[in-house]
């Protein structure tokens, strides 16, 4: 049996920087101090015209294969997770397997959109394919390019930002990838989301605005909170892994006082919890891939040998997905 094992990182930012205050004087909703100290985000990322979904996952998986010197024809596996991808058809990876040069070699490329909980379950979903025997390197890409559908006049949307990770998995002899757990819960579907699709199509929609990113009801404010000690002690008891061995968390990016949080319900030092919200903003289905990227520059992944790092997403509709490797 074979293991999926992390090999490299690459993220991509865009070009064009929009401070807090920036964001008060376009809306002219005050954000400070809860945005700075509650969340944790400063400044949010804005992608122009030319910064589309598939150029930036592409520009982040260019990164991460140069960093190891892996040619994209080296590549067996796209996979890309977003929910908010360049079209409804056909799929981004397709694009992105063209961008960074893998056409040649006709790796399958697919899209996932389990919202902002891809990151962990893309992660899930390359390991049970290398686990199969069936690919050897496995590029994963989450790209978030949430301000397109932003109306520009709610406070929460001082939230998002764009931007894409990209992660490569290989094949080892020993883990490598542990496994996996979830929930799932869609009684909540209708809370918040971009609502045009086929169901809205002929329903005025564009006229209804669904287009635009829409907080119908907002989600219990301890549905994190909650739910992510859950996972990891489910995630400890299946795969057979103490506490004490977990090196690095890296969770959904969305809210720093909810991360110190769930690090303090878990006895576990806040430093396992890798943050980038005050550096990248909230990026979705990117940020988890961006914060392990961002962890690996600063040298925190090197003394992981033997160790647990776990990957736990949250997204809209709702599902949570938690994912441990050992180091």
């Amino acid at each position: 049996m074979k293991y999926a094992k992390i090999i490299s990182s690459g993220i991509y930012v865009p070009k064009r920087k929009m401070t807090n205050k920036e964001f008060e004087e376009l809306t002219h909703f005050q954000i400070d101090p809860y945005f700075s100290e509650q969340i944790g985000i400063t400044h949010r990322y804005i992608s122009d015209e030319t910064e589309t979904p598939t150029y930036m996952a592409a520009e982040a998986a260019k990164k991460a294969l140069a960093r190891i010197s892996m040619k994209p024809e080296e590549i067996d596996l796209i996979i890309v997770g977003t929910d908010t991808p360049e079209a409804i058809s056909p799929p981004d990876a397709a694009r992105v397997q063209y961008l960074i040069g893998a056409s040649k070699a006709e790796p399958l490329a697919f899209n996932v959109n389990a919202s902002c909980a891809n990151g962990a379950l893309l992660l899930d979903i390359a390991s049970r394919y290398i686990a199969l025997g069936d690919y050897r390197n496995v590029l994963v890409i989450g790209v978030y390019a949430m301000t397109k559908f932003l109306s520009w006049k709610y406070s929460w949307e001082a939230l998002f930002s764009d931007g894409a990770g990209a992660l490569i998995l290989t094949a080892d002899d020993k883990p490598g990838y542990l496994g996996s757990v979830s929930r799932c819960d869609g009684s909540w579907w209708y809370n918040w989301g971009i609502y045009m699709g086929a169901g809205t199509m002929n329903l005025n929609g564009f006229e209804r605005g669904l287009h635009k990113l829409d907080l119908r009801a907002a989600y219990p404010a301890t549905v994190n909170e909650e739910g992510w000690p859950i996972l990891i002690n489910k995630l400890m008891e299946k795969c057979n892994f103490t506490k004490e061995e977990i090196g690095m968390i890296f969770f959904t990016q969305v809210r720093k006082k909810t991360i110190i949080t769930v690090m303090e319900k878990l006895q576990l030092p806040v430093e396992k919890a890798h943050m980038v919200m005050d550096k990248f903003g909230y990026t979705g289905s990117a940020c988890v891939y961006m914060a392990y990227d961002d962890a690996f520059e600063q040298g925190k992944l090197k003394d992981m040998e033997g160790k647990v790092i776990i990957f736990l997403t949250s997204g809209v509709g709702f599902q949570q997905v938690a994912v441990a490797f050992r180091g």
